[in-house]
């Protein structure tokens, strides 16, 4: 039996957990936060993290525990050195969002605490200062769950999607009721990159963009480890240029996609994976390169597909210019019985709404934005049940409006995953850093 050691940090920790409401036990979540905002208070101690089963009401209070020695010193010990300071969020962000209208729950990815967070869809308030309570957080180093970006629910067959952007390379899918560091019920090898998901239920598939290689691909449902995809779009036909958010609307048969406007060459496009390695080869074969090839700037746009394109071709639609307002769009969703595509606008924290024939520089019918709103790095965005979900990123909310909402206007619900007041670092996924010894600044690009 692991022998357990009581520490200051551990002890702040306890004293940090006892707040919690009654009756209610603990989460991966809340150990992290309180450990983490413990730590600073220690000095040559010892911190200790639970593993999953720990935090997991399932499996009660008990279980093992993980003990991260923090040394005082090794300039002359040997060892690791404790970080003079740290930046750390210890909470959650909010990502990608899916609503289940059947089940009445919300799921939205955290790119953060790299975890999958599930609520009631009618969790939080208008005055609510306090996280809100997730019914399930799926966390830990057997989900496969890293940099999550997109998010998908099937209540039909009850499965749970999401897909690894910049790291891990694969999409993971798990039953409805998983919750804590569960091994997935089948994961699958995607390019490099992918960002959004678009389930289609009537078809069963699923459609992934593909930022750097300009691209959607479509797989089936239970598509697992390396099947291939049974179609892609990609070309320079498409008008694609770094997709993010992507819909796809069953009902008029078209796939709709959000795009920066980073536009790279396929001579540019490196093989990140085994994955990208294979695409690549099946579909440069016998192409010439083009050596003086160079990425390029394109205006963001929203791009509309038919719902069986295959290969390099055109646009149906493309919503895009100054009018439009489109800038750095991330989610987009449509409403397929009032006719609308709803677009999160990270460039200038919007919500934008379109006619779902939308074409060319087209006017918004109407735009959330400004100081009330709340909107703050907007990232997902769903429609359902007359409302609005928002994502933000560079809050820890999401927000809840009204589905015919404009202007300036208070959310109906905010969902908190941090107590009101608690900043985020803003970190996406930090793979470097530098100091600016003039200004004596830190900068992390992400």
């Amino acid at each position: 039996m692991r022998r357990r050691i009581l520490t200051t940090s551990a002890a702040a920790a306890a004293l940090w957990l006892v707040a919690l409401p009654a009756g209610r036990a603990p989460s991966v979540e809340d150990m992290f936060v309180a450990t983490t905002e413990a730590a600073e208070d220690a000095d040559g101690a010892m911190c200790m993290m639970p593993d999953a089963h720990a935090a997991d009401p399932a499996h009660g209070a008990g279980g093992s525990e993980q003990q991260i020695a923090i040394p005082t010193r090794s300039d002359a010990e040997g060892g690791d050195l404790p970080p003079v300071r740290m930046v750390v969020d210890p909470y959650p962000s909010f990502n990608g969002v899916a609503v289940d209208t059947t089940n009445d729950l919300v799921m939205m990815s955290d790119t953060n605490r790299k975890s999958l967070l599930i609520y009631d869809r009618t969790a939080g308030s208008a005055t609510s200062k306090q996280a809100a309570t997730a019914k399930q957080q799926i966390m830990g180093p057997d989900t496969g769950v890293g940099f999550v970006a997109g998010v998908a629910m099937d209540p039909g067959h009850r499965e749970l999607f999401t897909v690894n952007n910049d790291v891990e390379d694969r999409l993971v899918a798990f039953d409805y009721d998983a919750r804590g560091n569960v091994t997935p019920k089948r994961l699958l090898y995607v390019p490099h990159q992918s960002w959004g998901i678009a389930f289609a239920p009537k078809r069963d598939v699923m459609a992934l963009s593909v930022q750097t290689p300009n691209m959607f691909v479509v797989f089936k449902r239970e598509a697992k480890k390396f099947d291939a995809p049974i179609r892609s779009v990609r070309g320079p036909k498409t008008g694609m240029a770094d997709p993010h958010g992507i819909y796809f609307d069953e009902t008029h048969n078209e796939v709709v996609v959000a795009n920066h406007g980073n536009f790279r060459p396929g001579e540019l496009i490196t093989s990140y994976t085994a994955y990208d390695a294979r695409e690549s080869r099946r579909e440069r074969t016998g192409n010439a390169f083009d050596e003086t090839a160079r990425g390029r700037f394109i205006p963001s746009s929203v791009t509309v597909y038919d719902g069986d394109a295959k290969g390099d071709v055109a646009p149906l639609r493309t919503i895009q210019g100054p009018t439009s307002q489109i800038d750095w769009p991330m989610g987009v969703a449509v409403d397929e019985v009032n006719n609308e595509i709803v677009v999160a606008n990270n460039g200038d924290n919007s919500i934008l709404v379109f006619s779902r024939t939308a074409n060319g520089d087209a006017q918004p019918k109407r735009a959330i934005r400004g100081p009330l709103t709340g909107i703050k790095g907007p990232m997902g965005v769903a429609v359902a049940k007359d409302e609005i979900w928002v994502a933000n990123f560079g809050d820890h909310t999401a927000l809840v409006f009204p589905r015919l909402a404009g202007g300036n206007v208070a959310p109906r619900r905010i969902l908190r995953n941090a107590p009101a007041g608690k900043e985020t670092s803003g970190f996406g996924n930090p793979y470097a850093v530098a100091y600016d010894t003039k200004r004596r600044e830190v900068l992390v690009p992400n």
